[in-house]
Formats: C-alpha cells, structure tokens, sequence
C-alpha cells in the first residue's frame, strides 16, 4: 500500500472521471488512460495520483464515468511505500524505481523511474517520492 507520509504546499485533491465498471481500491496509485483513470501498473509512464475513493461493483455509479477524488502529489510530498517486488537497501537512496502495481513499488526496475527513494524503513518499505513528469494530466 501507498499512504501519504508528508504533504507539500502543492499536493492537493483533483475530481478524474473514473472507468466504467472497474472496481479500485482507496489509495490505488492511478494513471489516465483515455482521459479516464486506471489503476497503475509495472508499465505505467506517469502517475495521475491515489484514488481516495474505493470504487466496488455494488456502488450506484459502478457502471458511469463519475468524477471521484485522487490525491495529485506535489513534487516533494512523501509517501511510505510497500515494497512488491525486490528488497530494500540503503544504496537506493536517491535512485528512481518502478512500480509493481497500483499498491507496490518494484525496487529492481527502473525503466520508467516513477518514484525516487528517499528513506528506507525496512526491507520491505521505503519513503518515497513520485517523479514528476510533465503534471498529473500527462498521463
């Protein structure tokens, strides 16, 4: 999981319309795909936020585009982040990692360098920071 650590004065909330009929998680990491969010992947480029909205098959809106709220980080807001694949080490610090997933960061890839590793807590989480990449709406 993803949780917000330290805000910055330029972290704040954005409503994205959602894709139809796809349930996610609070605190997923999202992208844009076609101008609706998704949940982030091994692949992702650039990442929109975390949803702050859980979205379940049994919600009124399950099958609509509604706007539901994301979390959009400012470029030195922290994130203590789980590690899903890989372990951490303290020669990390300061590189630029790839996710796993929309919940986890891939500390072995760095193709798409989506986070940069600001602190190890444990073999298994780290601080992190998103790259910023042209803005939450690149994506």
């Amino acid at each position: 999981m993803i949780r917000l650590y330290q805000p910055d004065a330029e972290t704040y909330i954005e409503f994205y319309p959602k894709t139809p009929s796809t349930a996610m998680a609070f605190g997923d990491i999202v992208a844009l795909s076609s101008g609706q969010l998704v949940d982030a992947t091994s692949t992702t480029a650039v990442v929109t936020g975390l949803l702050y909205k859980a979205i379940a098959a049994t919600d009124s809106d399950y099958a609509s585009a509604t706007r539901v709220p994301v979390l959009v980080p400012g470029k030195n807001a922290t994130f203590t982040m789980d590690v899903g694949t890989g372990s951490a080490v303290s020669t990390l610090v300061g590189l630029f990692k790839d996710l796993t997933n929309a919940t986890s960061i891939n500390v072995n890839s760095d193709t798409y360098g989506i986070v940069e590793i600001v602190q190890i807590i444990s073999t298994t989480q780290v601080i992190g920071k998103f790259a910023v990449k042209g803005g939450a709406a690149a994506g």
